[in-house]
C-alpha cells in the first residue's frame, strides 16, 4: 500500500479506463409524495424513484445494460465478467456467470460476484482493473440490485430512498502509460444500515449521515485534486452536495439521484452514464457496514451510453 495520509492509505494500480457505460432502470416511475412528507422529500432530494414492474428482474435490467455496454466489442474481446450485487435471486449460478452465458463470452473468462453493498462499484472496478492488466483484454463489470421487494413500504426512513437498477462497464488497464488507478477502502461492523437475507433494509439515517460527514471527508480527501469529475453514491441530495463542498469539488460534481434516487452501488455508474464527459474521475461509494470505498479512473471519449 501506498499511504496517501496515516489514517486511510490507498492501493496504487494500472490505471482503469471506463471505456462505455450504460444502465437500465426499472420502468415502474414512482411517486414518493405516497410514502414520504414534503420535509423528507426536501431533505433527501428524491421526489421518484424507480422500481421494476411485471417480468422486469435483476438478470433482465443487467443484460440490457451489458449489451449495450458491449456493442461493437466482440465476446472474445472480453476476458472477464465481474458482477457487483447483493441482491441476486439465486444463490448459484451468480449473476456473472448467466451473463457471461448469455452474452456469448467464452467459458474460460473468469465470472465473479462480489458483495460489498452501497461501496461495490470501487471494489469491481479494483477487481476487474487487475484482471484486465493481466489478460491484456477488456472486462466488463456489472453493477445492480433490485432493492424494492427488501423496502419496508411502511418505513418513512427507507421506503422512499431505494430504486431498483443495473448498469454495465467495460473497463480496460493501461499499465504501460506511466498513469496508475488509486484505491481505497473502509470497512467496519455496523447495524446503522444493515438487510436481513430476506430484507428489510433498515437505517439509522443519523449514524450514515455523521459516517459520511466525518470519516467518507477525510477519507477522500487522501485521494489529492486535480478531478475532472467527482461521482459519489447517490445516497442523498444534500448529503452528496455537502460532500463534495466538503471537498471543494461543488463545481465537478456529478449526479443522477434526482431523477432515480438511490439504487445502491449502481448510482455511481449511473451517474457516470448519463451524466460523465472525458476526463479523470473521483469515484467514491459508502454506506452499509459502515463502509467507504473510491477509486481514481480514466472516463473515454463517448464511455457515456445512457439508459438502454
Amino acid at each position: 500500500m501506498n499511504g496517501l495520509n496515516r489514517t486511510y492509505p490507498v492501493v496504487c494500480a494500472p490505471e482503469v479506463v471506463v471505456e462505455r457505460v450504460a444502465g437500465a432502470v426499472g420502468s415502474r416511475r414512482l411517486d414518493n409524495s405516497s410514502v414520504a412528507t414534503p420535509e423528507t422529500i426536501a431533505a433527501t432530494g428524491f421526489a421518484v424513484r424507480r422500481a421494476v414492474a411485471g417480468g422486469e428482474d435483476l438478470f433482465g435490467l443487467s443484460l440490457r445494460a451489458a449489451k449495450a455496454a458491449m456493442s461493437g466489442t466482440a465476446p472474445d474481446e472480453v476476458r472477464g465478467v465481474v458482477c457487483a450485487t447483493f441482491s441476486n435471486r439465486d444463490r448459484f449460478p451468480g449473476l456473472s456467470v448467466r451473463l457471461a452465458s448469455a452474452l456469448g463470452i467464452g467459458a474460460s473468462a473468469p465470472a465473479i460476484d462480489l458483495q460489498a453493498a452501497c461501496s461495490a462499484y470501487p471494489y469491481a472496478l479494483y477487481v476487474a482493473g487487475r484482471l484486465a492488466a493481466d489478460a491484456g483484454g477488456k472486462v466488463l463489470v456489472v453493477d445492480g440490485d433490485v432493492q424494492s421487494s427488501l423496502a419496508d413500504g411502511s418505513d418513512p426512513s427507507t421506503a422512499p430512498l431505494f430504486s431498483d437498477a443495473s448498469t454495465a462497464t467495460l473497463v480496460s488497464a493501461a499499465p504501460d502509460c506511466g498513469a496508475v488507478s488509486e484505491f481505497g477502502f473502509v470497512s467496519r461492523a455496523s447495524d446503522a444500515l444493515s438487510c436481513a437475507a430476506e430484507g428489510p433494509i433498515r437505517m439509522d439515517g443519523f449514524k450514515v449521515f455523521s459516517f459520511v460527514a466525518a470519516d467518507v471527508v477525510k477519507f477522500l480527501r487522501g485521494f489529492g485534486a486535480g478531478f475532472d469529475m467527482f461521482v459519489p453514491h447517490q445516497a442523498n441530495m444534500y448529503m452528496v452536495r455537502q460532500l463534495a463542498k466538503g471537498l471543494g469539488l461543488e463545481d465537478r460534481l456529478v449526479t443522477c439521484g434526482a431523477e432515480y434516487a438511490n439504487p445502491g452501488s449502481s448510482s455511481v455508474p449511473l451517474a457516470l452514464a448519463l451524466r460523465s464527459r472525458p476526463g479523470r474521475a473521483l469515484l467514491a461509494a459508502f454506506g452499509a457496514g459502515l463502509s467507504a470505498s473510491a477509486a481514481t479512473v480514466r472516463v473515454a471519449p463517448g464511455a457515456a451510453l445512457g439508459l438502454a
